[in-house]
């Protein structure tokens, strides 16, 4: 059943979305990274690189935001440092260098976190107060201007952290902290007492998590509250005009904010639009979809899925990333507005697009969520750190002139900060559960223990993907179980990059042939699918292994027509990977390349062990239209662009089929 709703402020045209009142699906229960031990060629050395380099580092950068806790706390006689989000910074390299200690104890790095926590608990104040520019001797300067002054979007931040260093260490003083602050929080907001909407969502993903750990209900209430507390038409949405002198934002260009930039134009299950900053809009997908798998209700699902099409259909880079207007909102442009030189695509916002769709899967049980979280997690969220781990793009275009460079730190370092806790988390994507079902997500070497159905099943997945297309799991069961294994066939791999064509293959190859799936050692000829999984239901014994491959094939993806920067051109691809071509590899190219220079079909997949980590490159070839002869042309994975010499680079490339 479906229904077409229109969202009167922006527009007339329908979405195609769930009724209000049907079932959400078969909800999948998450699987923490807490239980996965990460064992991949791609991601662990991420993780190790992110422990010993990119947290560190980020520590260092961030000293004066620490330092800051101390000023709260009365230790020193100076002025606060940072911006109005800077403790929040501070918090995500806590919950980051949490995750790492999972991964590999490291007593430095704990006795180093153990240290800056102590600092911050210092700074708090009686009630449970925590924002260090805020002073503790004029408490009626708390919660003026919610719009800009992200005191719930730092208080977020730290109740993550807190929770996140809990589950790893078991040390509750922080978490003890975070506890008092939500309380300080649930005493001035909600039914009954102020109700208001946060300028950055970020709150409502973080109470759910600390109701998850506590059980306390006031905390997904007060989540409930801050999500249903959005577009109220009781409560005026227009920003409060601060007198200059008292704008913490007076040196810095103002950014045109109506209350759609913060999604508050209309109430959340009325919003059928992707509007406003993508970062904001990603985290707040987020926690809607945290209360509907919590409450097993389905009121908001028209919503997310119109969004989600939305931005699917028309909204979306084909690196996964989101965001077109860099200078205006760093938001959602208008449909089919995707730049290459000016695409937006902050790293945030892929990593918080990454965030939504790992709930959406487990909300439907469709792997069509799992196969956007892939692309976006392996381009354009994974393009925002160096392979060294400690310079970032804020930004990631899909065209660059030559002047794009990594930086060591941002202002704001909100990329920065979200990378070092998005990488050592990522294990919390590979699997699900249901009552009776284990779901295979993402192909991340690992091993793990899962419960289902009253019995423990260790579950070992081998593979070199992204390189390569073979993945093989062990499934060790304690006993002999009956159970529904559904390991997800990408869409990639059946010819479909996407659901709804915005961005398609060439040609349409049957890649299905090239699908081999085997049951120790016997090809299942007739694949069950359902959602995008491959279902195997069967009993499973100790040492059965499963063995999948997928075509590796080097393809070419054009565009819809309406967006007008990928006309005539084509974007290369192998796998979820996005290819580019950098300067640095392809000088004749770039150097001639006013003169029209067309890139041809045939093409040459080579993994090289000592190139930019270990990538497979793309070896083809590209000549001007009046010429026979071309030139070599060399393609990289698109996150691996800038980490040599600065340089031009292209994503979609001039082609001329049967050139």
């Amino acid at each position: 059943m479906s229904v077409s709703f229109a969202d009167p402020e922006f527009g007339s045209e329908g979405k195609t979305a769930s009724a209000k009142g049907e079932s959400p699906g078969p909800m999948v229960e998450s699987f923490s990274f807490l239980n996965v031990t990460i064992t991949d060629n791609f991601w662990r050395p991420r993780i190790e690189i992110n422990r010993l380099t990119g947290i560190r580092h980020a520590l260092k950068e961030a000293s004066e935001s620490i330092e800051d806790f101390d000023i709260a706390a009365g230790k020193k006689q100076v002025k606060h440092h940072g911006r109005l989000a800077s403790d929040s910074d501070v918090y995500k390299i806590i919950q980051g260098a949490a995750y790492a200690l999972h991964h590999t104890p490291d007593k430095e790095l704990e006795a180093t976190i153990d240290s800056v926590i102590d600092r911050i608990v210092a700074a708090q104040q009686p009630d449970g107060y925590l924002i260090t520019y805020i002073p503790k001797t004029d408490s009626s300067k708390r919660w003026i201007d919610l719009r800009k002054s992200h005191e719930l979007y730092c208080a977020g931040h730290l109740i993550e952290a807190a929770a996140a260093y809990f589950e790893v260490t078991g040390k509750r003083k922080f978490l003890d902290a975070a506890i008092r602050f939500a309380d300080c929080i649930d005493a001035e907001f909600g039914p009954g007492k102020r109700q208001d909407a946060t300028g950055h969502e970020e709150i409502e993903l973080a109470l759910y998590k600390l109701y998850r750990i506590t059980g306390e209900k006031r905390y997904l209430d007060l989540t409930v509250f801050f999500i249903d507390e959005r577009g109220n038409p009781k409560r005026m949405t227009v920003e409060k005009i601060t007198p200059l002198d008292q704008d913490p934002y007076a040196n810095t260009p103002q950014r045109w904010r109506p209350p759609s930039y913060m999604q508050d134009h209309l109430p959340v299950t009325q919003q059928y639009y992707a509007v406003g900053h993508a970062v904001c809009a990603a985290y707040l997908y987020s926690a809607v979809t945290d209360v509907s798998l919590e409450k097993g209700e389905s009121k908001y699902l028209p919503a997310l899925d119109s969004i989600w099409n939305n931005i699917v259909l028309k909204k979306l880079y084909i690196t996964g990333g989101i965001g077109t207007r860099q200078f205006h909102d760093e938001g959602f442009g208008s449909d089919y507005l995707l730049p290459n030189d000016r695409a937006y695509c902050e790293t945030c916002s892929g990593i918080g697009f990454t965030f939504w769709n790992r709930r959406m899967n487990l909300l439907t049980g469709d792997a069509k969520y799992a196969d956007l979280l892939e692309l976006t997690m392996y381009n354009a969220a994974l393009a925002g750190v160096s392979l060294s781990g400690d310079r970032f793009f804020y930004t990631n275009p899909l065209e660059s002139t030559g002047k794009n460079k990594r930086q060591a730190w941002d202002d704001p370092p909100c990329c920065p900060t979200n990378m070092v806790r998005f990488l050592p988390e990522i294990g919390s994507t590979i699997y699900g559960k249901s009552d009776r079902g284990i779901y295979i997500n993402q192909f991340i070497g690992n091993t793990g223990k899962i419960t289902v159905g009253g019995q423990e099943i260790s579950l070992k997945l081998e593979t070199d993907y992204p390189w390569d297309g073979k993945i093989n799991l062990k499934v060790d069961p304690e006993n002999p179980v009956y159970l529904a294994l559904r390991i997800r066939i990408p869409g990639w791999a059946q010819g479909e990059l996407l659901p709804g064509g915005l961005y398609e293959y060439l040609k349409d190859e049957n890649l299905r042939e090239g699908i081999n799936l085997k049951i120790n050692g016997e090809r299942i000829h007739k694949i069950h699918m359902e959602r995008g999984y491959a279902v195997i239901d069967r009993r499973w014994k100790n040492g059965d292994r499963l063995e999948l491959e997928l075509p590796m094939n080097v393809r070419l993806v054009e565009g819809n027509p309406r967006i007008a920067d990928a006309i005539g051109k084509v974007v290369i691809m192998r796998g979820p990977m996005v290819y580019c071509l950098e300067e640095t590899d392809n000088k004749s190219y770039f150097s001639d390349y006013s003169k029209g220079y067309l890139l041809h079909s045939g093409f040459k997949a080579e993994y090289r062990g000592d190139f930019l980590g270990g990538v497979v490159s793309i070896k083809g070839e590209a000549s001007l239209p009046e010429k026979k002869a071309g030139i070599d042309i060399t393609a990289i994975p698109y996150y691996a662009w800038c980490n040599r010499e600065q340089g031009q680079m292209k994503v979609w490339l001039p082609f001329l089929e049967n050139h």
